[in-house]
């Protein structure tokens, strides 16, 4: 009987002791080194999950064969405890594999603004067909370069609020309409010893949101306060947010839940990743039926007349009046930036967001840069073209297919930027900024 329970002993402690061999096998072939080999360039989207297994199974792996080396000696406390910790380090190791197939999104779930940027994350532009280039956030949660939170003595610093727009969906950094207004000051304004101009842009997100982060980064001390408006702050919010009858994930991979652990679990686990994917279908189409209902044309053309937009507008105009009332609380110069989609540039039919915009910034004392005309004379240059086109009773959305070419060189879709875009929207900050008496040219 002993020379049973013996043999029984030294098979259980193997088979853990094998199980923890096989952890660290896994190890040697799932990890960023190895994915290079084997994912190319669209490994740097999946490093941070292939480092976390490999810690993971590294460190779980050598407990484990540790374990059944102690089990397969003779009885001990490691007993009961070495199947309960086999069981739970296979639990943490799957997750972890599940991970690698997913990925972690750019974003990571903010109990209060649905989702913020992740800190220190990397990613590639594989959306603009760009895999090659890199969107890297620093250490505050900013498409940005690092720098400290503690403005230096003689900076000018600027807060870039907004969406994807700000935030440069489709380009790196240094081709963002914040790093252009940079090397304009760098340039231009020998009033000041440096300057920082902050994008805090994140995709996606809406006038709440944006209020939020102007309250969460007041102590980066900035002289002026830049919102960038895109009309779908209107529409997304209802599409997205659960609070407003949205499905509550969207394509930002980031689920709404009601707190930070069910957060956390949703969110960031290879569990919860997998359970995102399986429900995704459903909520898509869900989602897509509401975007047929608040999309931004219609809500351009309907917005006085439609009682669902009236409550869009009613819900971001609210918002909105307490960012201001945040800048002016704290005596910080603001002015809002009017990001059009291309549709607008040629159809005057479509210009009701522009205007509300502006009546009610006029209310709250605040400066508009509306760049809808601004674009619409860049890429509607040929004036008697369209002169001659208008008499040949073409209607503006008609007209718009003969720009074609333009509209692409400084827009990457309807209402993203390409670098002249971006370059364009510098350019009206720096006039801006030399009005206001913020800068003086040299």
């Amino acid at each position: 009987m002993a020379k049973i329970q013996l043999e029984t002993r030294q098979i259980g402690g193997g088979i853990i002791l094998l199980a923890g061999v096989g952890m660290l096998l896994s190890a040697l072939v799932i990890n960023p080194w190895v994915g290079k080999l084997t994912r190319g360039a669209s490994v740097v989207d999946y490093a941070d999950v292939l480092r976390s297994y490999f810690w993971w199974a590294l460190v779980l792996g050598a407990i484990t064969f540790a374990l059944g080396r102690k089990v397969a000696k003779g009885k001990s406390w490691a007993d009961g405890f070495s199947v309960f910790f086999l069981l739970l380090a296979l639990f943490v190791i799957g997750d972890r594999w599940l991970l690698t197939k997913f990925g972690l999104t750019l974003w990571e779930y903010d109990p209060e603004l649905h989702y913020v940027h992740r800190k220190g994350a990397v990613r590639t532009l594989v959306v603009a067909g760009r895999p090659e280039d890199l969107v890297v956030i620093d250490e505050h949660g900013f498409h940005d370069t690092e720098f400290p939170r503690e403005k230096p003595a003689g900076e000018l610093r600027g807060l870039m609020l907004g969406d994807s727009v700000t935030m440069g969906y489709g380009v790196t950094y240094a081709e963002t309409f914040s790093a252009k207004l940079e090397e304009l000051l760098a340039h231009k304004d020998p009033g000041h010893g440096s300057h920082q101009i902050i994008n805090a842009g994140v995709h996606g997100y809406s006038t709440y949101q944006e209020r939020v982060t102007l309250e969460r980064n007041l102590d980066l001390s900035p002289d002026f306060v830049a919102v960038g408006f895109c009309m779908n702050d209107v529409t997304e919010p209802f599409v997205v947010n659960t609070e407003y009858g949205g499905t509550g994930l969207d394509y930002h991979g980031v689920t709404q839940t009601p707190n930070p652990i069910s957060g956390l679990l949703a969110n960031e686990t290879g569990i919860g990743r997998l359970m995102q994917k399986l429900s995704e279908r459903g909520k898509s189409l869900q989602a897509a039926k509401r975007t047929e209902v608040y999309n931004a044309r219609s809500m351009a053309i309907e917005s006085r007349t439609n009682p669902e937009y009236q409550e869009g507008w009613k819900i971001v105009l609210d918002e909105m009046a307490k960012l201001y009332g945040v800048a002016k609380e704290h005596e910080v110069p603001v002015v809002l930036m009017i990001f059009p989609y291309t549709f607008q540039l040629n159809d005057p039919a479509t210009l009701a967001p522009q205007e509300i915009l502006k009546a009610h910034a006029a209310e709250h004392g605040v400066d508009v840069i509306d760049f809808t005309p601004i674009f619409a004379e860049a890429i509607l240059e040929e004036k008697d073209v369209v002169k001659v086109l208008e008499a040949e009773g073409k209607s503006p959305e008609e007209i718009l297919p003969f720009f074609a070419w333009r509209i692409d060189e400084y827009f990457f879709d309807e209402d993203h930027f390409r670098e002249p875009g971006h370059a364009l929207v510098a350019q009206g900050l720096y006039e801006w900024l030399v009005s206001k008496g913020l800068v003086e040219p040299q």
